[in-house]
């Protein structure tokens, strides 16, 4: 009975853990983007070819993915603590192409990520002289996407012949602060 309560208690806290890193899915095109809290993820065709794997013919493209803050302010990720410790914390998306094939060393899916930003951060202490010192380093306090800032990737997909990318990008659900 006491292992069946243990196991009852973990069971409800990983379940109501799980929607703090949830990820949310959209369909995209080339020219309809996906809109989210002024955040603008989509994708472009750089180039087009064709490309033979073994006896079948598939189509080559080269894409640039990218993020684009649209809202008008600063977006800051601070970091949280999740069940799986503090990793991915700069991810603002993932691209996936859903009918990519992977042949020839080529890309099914690629992330798109935040840079840092730093904050200064002042300690005082006595040095060997007993003099009172001022020491001030600069500490990771996140990642940001400022206003008109476009984060990109570039990656190169085979699909199928005659067939488009059909590209889903997945949203990082994440804590924002605007200013």
């Amino acid at each position: 009975m006491k292992h069946l309560f243990t196991t009852l208690i973990c069971l409800c806290s990983v379940f109501t853990t799980l929607p703090s890193v949830a990820q949310t899915a959209y369909d995209i095109t080339e020219d309809q983007p996906a809109q989210l809290n002024g955040i603008e993820y989509g994708f472009a065709i750089r180039n087009e070819s064709k490309k033979e794997v073994g006896k079948d013919t598939f189509s080559r493209y080269e894409l640039s993915i990218y993020v684009t803050n649209k809202s008008g302010c600063t977006k800051l990720f601070f970091p949280r603590q999740t069940p799986f410790g503090l990793q991915n914390q700069d991810q603002l998306a993932q691209f996936d192409c859903l009918n990519a094939t992977g042949a020839r060393l080529t890309s099914k899916s690629s992330t798109v990520r935040a840079r840092p930003f730093s904050v200064p951060y002042s300690t005082t202490s006595k040095n060997a002289e007993g003099k009172t010192v001022t020491n001030t380093i600069q500490v990771q306090a996140g990642h940001m996407l400022t206003n008109g800032e476009t984060v990109s990737d570039n990656i190169i997909v085979i699909v199928p012949s005659g067939e488009q990318p059909r590209m889903k990008v997945r949203v990082q659900m994440q804590e924002l602060a605007e200013r």
